[in-house]
């Protein structure tokens, strides 16, 4: 009997642990930073979604299970997750970077509007699991013909 109050107790504890670290913990920032044009061949095209990720703590925190979906012209385009662990130093901002290819068949409707003065609308949108936080993430922009390089 008495090692079943025991157990009770040091579950309860950890609970009320676990609770308690999210108020001392401050939760950490993620903000869009650019979306821009990586590699393009004749069947697809790379886009780099930038995302800046600041970490307001005095301890490092893991990225994990990024999850994101592109739309662009309101039509979804990808969808994924990134499995790689990335780690986010205290107090500092750290570049997470999403490479997602796009074959140009997937987004031809969508291509001409590049030649258009205000280009092809997209959508990012995710969420991403850092130390014990769950962070969403929203942006929406255009990429026009400047923005290839």
């Amino acid at each position: 009997m008495k090692i079943m109050q025991i157990f009770f107790l040091t579950f309860a504890l950890v609970l009320s642990g676990c609770s308690s670290l999210k108020k001392v913990i401050e939760s950490p920032k993620v903000k869009l930073q650019d979306v821009q044009v990586g590699k393009m061949s004749f069947t697809n095209v790379e886009l780099l979604i930038l995302l800046n990720v600041t970490n307001p703590n005095s301890i490092d925190f893991d990225v994990k299970n990024l999850k994101y979906i592109l739309d662009i012209n309101s039509k979804t385009i990808t969808t994924g997750t990134l499995k790689e662990k990335v780690v986010v130093k205290a107090k500092e901002k750290t570049v997470v970077t999403l490479p997602l290819t796009l074959k140009y068949t997937d987004i031809f409707d969508s291509a001409l509007l590049l030649l258009k003065e205000d280009g092809m609308p997209y959508k990012v949108q995710g969420s991403a699991e850092i130390g014990p936080f769950t962070i969403d993430f929203n942006d929406t922009g255009s990429l026009k013909t400047s923005d290839l390089k």
